[in-house]
C-alpha cells in the first residue's frame, strides 16, 4: 500500500462523510489520524472545529448535533484518545443523538505487540453505538474504494435511526502518514475512479414508526374517557411534538403537566390550554388521580412524579407513554408503551380521535376543575415562598429564563438548575430548550452549549458550580462558539441537590460538605478571565437579568457569576408546599413563610 493509495482512500473517506449530509466535524490533534485530517481540510463543504481535548471535543459535538439534529463527525486519533469520547457517546446513545466517530487506529502488524500509542479499539464502545464499522487498511483496487464508500454511508444512515445515536468507524493506518500525490499509472487511474465514486448520495435511514393497532387503542380510550392529563418529559427541541401535543390537548380537554425539556412550558399558550406549571410544588396526597394519563417522552424529574406515579398505579389508572425511540416505564406499571417518533405518534392519534364517532364533553367537568383548584393555590403559594426568598436560585432563574428572547435557545445543566426552572418558569416567548437528560450527568455542559451554538442561535446555559467546575475545559472549547453563548453559573456553594436527599439527614457531620456537597471554592468569574471570557458577578436576579440580555447580544462567550443563598432552592419548594397546605385565612394574616 503507498502512500498516494492511502491520500486517494482518506480523500473518499471525506468526500462520503459530505456526501451522506455530514456537515460538520469536530477534530483532536494527532500523528495517526493525519492522512484523514488532510482530507478533511481539502473538502470544501465540512465545516471544521479542532479543539485540543477530546472529552471536550465530544461534548462539543453532542451540543452541536443535538440543537441541528444532523450527524455530527468526531475525529481522533489512536490511544487513549479515542476512549475520552466515550461520555459524550453514553449521552448521545442515551438521548439518541447522531454522532459519528472516527477513530484512528494502528494497523494489524502493529496490535498485540507493545508498540506505542495502541490499544484494542474494536467495540470501544461496547453497546452504546448503533454499530462498529471497521475499514480495514486502506488497499488498492475498485472493490475497497466502493466499500470503503458503501461503509461510511451504513455509519451515517445508522447514526440517523431508526433509534439514531452515535456510531463508530475505525481506519487502521500506516505510515508514512502524509498526503501523498499520485505517481504511478496505477495511483492515477485509483484516484481517477475515486473521483467517479463521489456524489450526492439521497439517504433513506428506516423510521420507527409507532404501531397503528396501538395508536388506535390508545384514540378509542381518549374518545370515551374525560379523565385524563398529559405529562411531558424531556423532547427534542423543535416546533413538531409541541403543535401536535397542543393540538391534542385541545381536542381532549386535558390538562398539561410539563417539564422545561418537554418544549411546552416555555413558550406561548394558546386561549383555553390548562397547563399545571407547579405540578412539584403541589403535595402528592393532593394531586387528582385521573383514570387516563398519555406520559410523552423521558421519564419526568420533578420530585413528585415518582410518588404520584405510584397513587396513578394504585388507582389502576390507564398510564399510556409515548416513548420515542427508548422505553420508558421506570415502575413497569404502564398500560401499554408505544415506541416510534413522538410528534408522528402525536398526530397520529390526533388524526385518528377525530374519526371517533362519540366524544365525550371536554374541558369544563369536576376532573379540569379539581386541576385548576390545586393549579391555583399552588401559584400563590409559590408566589409567597419566593417573596420570602428574594434570594434563592428560583428568584434568580425566573429573573434569568424571563430575560432570554424569543429564538434564543436555553441549555439546562442537571441537578438543581432543570428541577428549580420548573417549580418558577413558565410561558413567555418561544424559545428551545436543550437538556443533557439521556444519562443525566453533568459531564461536558460547557463545551455542549458552545456545540449548541452551532445551529446559529445564541444559548444560555444555566447550570451550577459544581458543573461549572468540572467542565473548565469547556470554556475552550466555548471559543469556536458560532454565536453568543451566555453562562450562567449558580453559585449555591456546592451540589446542594444532595441537601435534599436522604443523605443529608444522616448524621454524617462535616463529611456531608466534604463529600457530597464539594464545594469548588473558586471564583467562576475570575477563572472564566483567564481563560479568555467575558465574565462578571450578578448578586442579584435583577442584575442577573441585564447582564444576560446583553451577553446574548455580544459575539463570543460570557460568564455570569450568580451567588445565591446555599439553600435557597430547598426553602422555596419547602415553603411552597406548606403554604399550599395553609389555609387561604390564615395566610392573609400573616403566616410565616421564612
Amino acid at each position: 500500500m503507498s502512500a498516494a493509495i492511502q491520500t486517494v482512500w482518506a480523500e473518499l473517506v471525506a468526500a462520503s462523510l459530505a456526501d451522506a449530509g455530514v456537515v460538520r466535524c469536530v477534530i483532536s490533534p494527532g500523528s495517526r489520524s493525519t492522512p484523514l485530517v488532510a482530507a478533511l481540510v481539502r473538502e470544501p463543504r465540512l465545516e471544521l472545529t479542532t479543539l485540543i481535548d477530546e472529552r471536550t471535543a465530544g461534548f462539543f459535538a453532542l451540543g452541536a448535533a443535538r440543537a441541528t439534529g444532523a450527524p455530527v463527525a468526531l475525529v481522533c486519533t489512536s490511544g487513549t484518545a479515542a476512549a475520552h469520547y466515550l461520555p459524550a457517546i453514553i449521552e448521545a446513545s442515551m438521548a439518541s443523538i447522531p454522532l459519528v466517530a472516527l477513530t484512528a487506529d494502528r494497523p494489524p502488524e502493529l496490535q498485540d505487540c507493545g508498540a506505542s500509542q495502541t490499544i484494542d479499539q474494536v467495540k470501544l464502545y461496547g453497546d452504546f453505538v448503533r454499530g462498529a464499522i471497521d475499514l480495514g487498511p486502506p488497499g488498492p483496487g475498485e472493490l475497497a474504494l466502493r466499500a470503503v464508500r458503501r461503509k461510511i454511508v451504513q455509519a451515517v444512515t445508522l447514526a440517523h435511526g431508526p433509534h439514531p445515536g452515535p456510531v463508530h468507524v475505525q481506519l487502521p493506518l500506516r505510515k508514512p502518514l502524509e498526503p501523498a500525490a499520485p505517481t504511478t499509472d496505477a495511483e492515477r487511474a485509483l484516484a481517477q475512479l475515486a473521483v467517479q465514486l463521489a456524489g450526492p448520495l439521497p439517504l433513506a435511514p428506516p423510521r420507527l414508526a409507532p404501531d397503528p393497532a396501538a395508536i388506535a387503542e390508545l384514540a378509542a380510550d381518549l374518545a370515551r374517557e374525560p379523565d385524563g392529563v398529559i405529562v411531558a418529559g424531556a423532547l427534542p427541541a423543535g416546533t413538531a411534538a409541541r403543535a401536535g401535543v397542543l393540538a391534542l390537548a385541545a381536542r381532549c380537554g386535558y390538562p398539561i403537566v410539563a417539564e422545561a425539556g418537554s418544549q411546552l412550558r416555555l413558550g406561548p399558550r394558546p386561549d383555553g390550554a390548562l397547563f399545571v406549571d407547579h405540578f412539584d410544588v403541589i403535595p402528592p396526597a393532593a394531586l387528582p388521580v385521573p383514570r387516563l394519563v398519555i406520559q410523552l417522552g423521558d421519564e419526568p424529574v420533578a420530585a413528585s412524579w415518582p410518588a404520584w406515579q405510584a397513587q396513578l398505579t394504585a388507582a389502576g389508572t390507564r398510564r399510556w407513554v409515548l416513548a420515542g425511540p427508548r422505553w420508558h416505564d421506570t415502575d413497569s406499571s404502564a398500560h401499554r408503551v408505544i415506541l416510534g417518533d413522538v410528534a408522528t405518534a402525536i398526530a397520529a392519534v390526533t388524526e385518528a380521535l377525530a374519526a371517533q364517532a362519540a366524544i365525550v364533553p371536554r374541558g369544563d367537568g369536576a376532573p379540569a376543575a379539581a386541576w385548576r383548584a390545586v393549579e391555583a393555590r399552588a401559584a400563590a403559594a409559590l408566589a409567597l415562598a419566593l417573596d420570602a426568598h428574594p434570594r434563592s436560585e428560583a428568584a434568580m432563574l425566573r429573573a434569568a429564563i424571563a430575560a432570554v428572547p424569543e429564538g434564543c435557545a436555553i441549555q439546562l445543566g442537571n441537578s438543581l438548575p432543570i428541577r428549580v426552572v420548573d417549580h418558577a418558569c413558565s410561558g413567555g416567548p418561544a424559545r428551545p430548550v436543550l437538556t443533557q437528560r439521556g444519562a443525566a450527568g453533568i459531564d461536558g455542559l460547557i463545551a455542549s452549549a458552545a456545540g449548541a451554538t452551532c445551529a446559529g442561535r445564541p444559548v444560555l446555559l444555566v447550570l451550577g458550580d459544581v458543573s461549572f467546575a468540572h467542565d473548565l475545559g469547556g470554556l475552550l472549547a466555548a471559543r469556536s462558539a458560532a454565536a453568543p453563548l451566555a453562562i450562567l453559573v449558580i453559585d449555591n456553594r456546592g451540589g446542594q441537590i444532595f441537601a435534599g436527599l436522604p443523605i443529608a439527614r444522616a448524621h454524617q457531620g462535616a463529611a456531608l460538605e466534604r463529600h457530597w456537597l464539594t464545594p469548588p471554592e473558586i471564583d467562576p468569574a475570575a477563572v472564566a478571565a483567564v481563560l479568555g471570557a467575558r465574565a462578571t458577578t450578578a448578586v442579584s436576579p435583577a442584575a442577573a437579568a441585564t447582564a444576560i440580555a446583553r451577553a446574548l447580544e455580544a459575539p463570543g462567550v460570557t460568564v455570569i457569576h450568580a451567588p445565591v443563598t446555599a439553600s435557597g432552592a430547598h426553602d422555596v419548594r419547602r415553603a411552597a408546599l406548606e403554604g399550599f397546605e395553609t389555609p387561604p385565612l390564615r395566610l392573609a394574616h400573616g403566616g410565616s413563610h421564612d
